[in-house]
């Protein structure tokens, strides 16, 4: 059986990449063949076109900045760290196909699967700048005319959707074959949409119990550590860390972020995706605002809290806490840097035999839902 997927495969984002490969080493585990079609549009990371007809709107600011982040890596990021990226596209997610930019592309390559799948990440979050990419929501065609059509896991990244954007999304969510969600948030989303309830699946990270297999060593000053993941804001998590690596008597670590436009949280080091991998392993503690963030480090078994993104950003918050609620660790979240809240995290140890029960029952879904999607197409 061949089957081919769509996700974000190609960001340079550790989370986003893990859940790739999370997604497809399942199926090639089934023996089935499983490839990521290379689509990779300008809109995403890039920034897409500018609108000449309203040159200073929101969107055109928001395209701007992505076009300028996309060059300032390009030519001012570490190269390094961006080969590390490339060479793990390549070997561990099979990153070897043309690379598409636009739909009809896609439609004109001639591909031949038995299943195809969106999923997951943010996928199905409709961007300021370019809307709905109706390739996440597998609408184009191939050359087998009865391919089955699915999602697993997809996200919209938050708790509402414009309303803009409500007939374009049933339309779409209509043609596929099998729909699932990732949060609980999702399945409302659709439910309201068209009507139909989703099955809620876990993130393709879940599917796999065990990393120990990928992960390399990076060799930091101080075999002590806390290690902080943090994404789109410095608020607040930056406080968590600092304390939390003063009061372990440990040094802070973090990854580097292209993004990041704020003070560094400890100090900055650039592994690759499986070195990074084994700097959460290896930590005594983590620290995180990131969904992918926090379900690695459920399934690493680590002591970890989970910092609220603030404000504006709040509603992405609800990724992480629909995963800390179905695995029985809600009390892993927090949205100040009081001592006393912090304490109150550092010394309640987690009941990992508890957590890994429930962290079972969700791979179970997972898995019951991708092998009858497999069933029906044979």
């Amino acid at each position: 059986m061949r089957v081919g997927i769509l996700t974000y495969h190609f960001s340079d984002n550790y989370g986003a990449l893990f859940q790739a490969y999370a997604l497809r080493q399942w199926f090639l585990n089934q023996g089935c063949e499983a490839d990521f079609i290379n689509y990779h549009p300008e809109h995403v990371e890039g920034g897409g076109n500018i609108q000449f007809d309203n040159l200073f709107s929101r969107k055109n600011l928001k395209v701007v900045y992505l076009k300028l982040t996309k060059i300032k890596g390009k030519w001012l990021g570490n190269r390094q760290l961006q080969d590390n990226f490339y060479h793990f596209r390549r070997k561990f997610l099979g990153i070897i196909s043309p690379e598409y930019k636009t739909i009809q592309e896609l439609a004109s390559a001639s591909l031949n699967y038995d299943l195809l799948v969106c999923g997951s990440d943010q996928i199905w979050n409709p961007s300021e700048h370019f809307g709905i990419d109706p390739v996440y929501f597998l609408s184009f065609s191939i050359q087998n005319k009865h391919v089955r059509r699915i999602s697993y896991a997809p996200s919209f990244g938050r708790d509402e959707i414009d309303s803009k954007y409500f007939d374009d999304l049933s339309s779409l969510i209509h043609k596929l074959d099998g729909i699932s969600v990732r949060e609980q948030s999702g399945i409302k989303i659709i439910k309201d949409l068209i009507g139909v309830e989703p099955e809620c699946v876990p993130d393709p990270t879940i599917l796999l119990s065990d990393y120990s297999g990928i992960m390399a060593p990076y060799q930091v000053s101080s075999e002590k550590y806390v290690f902080c993941y943090g994404l789109r804001s410095r608020i607040v998590i930056g406080e968590v860390a600092e304390t939390l690596a003063s009061r372990l008597g440990a040094d802070l670590y973090s990854p580097y972020n292209p993004h990041r436009r704020w003070k560094e949280i400890g100090e900055t080091v650039y592994p690759c995706p499986r070195q990074w991998l084994y700097l959460m392993q290896n930590a005594e503690f983590v620290v995180t605002n990131s969904f992918h963030g926090t379900a690695l480090s459920i399934l690493l078994n680590k002591p970890f809290v989970v910092v609220g993104l603030q404000e504006g950003k709040a509603g992405f918050n609800a990724r992480a806490l629909n995963l800390l609620e179905l695995s029985g660790l809600s009390s892993r979240f927090l949205m100040d840097a009081k001592p006393a809240t912090v304490d109150k995290i550092l010394y309640n140890p987690i009941d990992w035999d508890f957590v890994n029960e429930k962290v079972k029952v969700l791979r179970r879904n997972g898995i019951e839902y991708l092998s009858q999607q497999i069933k029906e197409v044979m």
